[in-house]
């Protein structure tokens, strides 16, 4: 068995934080609030990059607000709402630091994760969180355990329960990436990632909506960089439950994923 790549020390250079919003104007002042609370308390250069991505509420209000309220916030704006993966290829265009973090402006996804993802990627190249907030139906906890019991007395050895459930959808379109782009991550779609910024000059996103997230996986993956294990988002008491993205249609998934399956983007050629 090849040994692991040895990557270079980065857990404790300058990050770029990249916050999603889309008609997040209720809690959009106590979310950014909080980021920029933790990442005062981590002693390092940072910048948060808020992309408005076409809201219709009072977000738009709201973001002259938090630029003069704090220093280091700088905001990105969409006339017209056009997913995650455009907000994303926007941020990209703009960051500058050696890590690159993004997440959506939702109170449920804590800051206080990233200090766990910031342990390990030293090791990889892009470590994914876990929605682990919902039980499985009992169907499938019965599928499960027969499975695993008759890999252990087959094979000897079994994988892991999956740590919550992420809906009928989501289960089937990771097990239909799975077996056509060979990605392993489990929540595919999950928008919280930390990653090392250079990767993406092989990765330009070519999705405009929530497929970027697989888009991420699928090209890291092919390229032969490293992905960490995902880390279960929250706690016990208050673990992260999958919702539906804003406005995301089937059509539009497929759309995305037709585009990058056709021809995929690896950025200019290397010599």
């Amino acid at each position: 068995m090849p040994d692991v790549p040895k990557l270079p020390p980065i857990a404790d250079q300058p990050l770029s934080v990249v916050l999603l919003a889309h008609n997040d104007g209720p809690h959009l002042e106590q979310v950014v609030a909080d980021w920029v609370s933790f990442l005062n308390g981590l002693n390092r250069d940072y910048e948060i990059l808020l992309v408005d991505d076409g809201s219709t509420d009072h977000t738009a209000r709201l973001l002259a607000v938090l630029t003069d309220r704090h220093g280091r916030v700088r905001v990105l704006r969409h006339a017209e709402h056009r997913g995650h993966g455009a907000a994303l290829r926007t941020a990209l265009g703009t960051a500058r630091h050696p890590l690159l973090f993004y997440s959506v402006c939702d109170p449920r996804y804590r800051p206080g994760d990233l200090k766990r993802m910031l342990k390990e990627i030293d090791r990889v190249h892009l470590v994914s969180g876990y929605r682990a907030g919902r039980p499985f139906p009992i169907v499938w906890r019965c599928l499960g355990a027969l499975r695993r019991g008759f890999a252990r007395l087959v094979l000897g050895h079994a994988d892991p329960p999956l740590p919550g459930w992420l809906g009928w959808k989501r289960h089937l379109g990771r097990m239909f990436v799975r077996l056509l782009l060979g990605v392993r991550n489990q929540d595919m779609t999950c928008p919280f990632r930390l990653a090392r910024r250079s990767m993406f000059a092989r990765i330009p996103l070519q999705s405009d909506g929530a497929f970027a997230h697989v888009e991420i996986l699928a090209k890291a993956n092919f390229l032969g960089l490293l992905l960490g294990e995902e880390l279960p988002l929250g706690d016990r008491n208050h673990p992260v439950a999958a919702a539906a993205e804003h406005g995301e249609g089937i059509g539009q998934l497929l759309r995305d994923g037709c585009r990058v399956f056709r021809n995929p983007d690896f950025g200019p050629t290397r010599r």
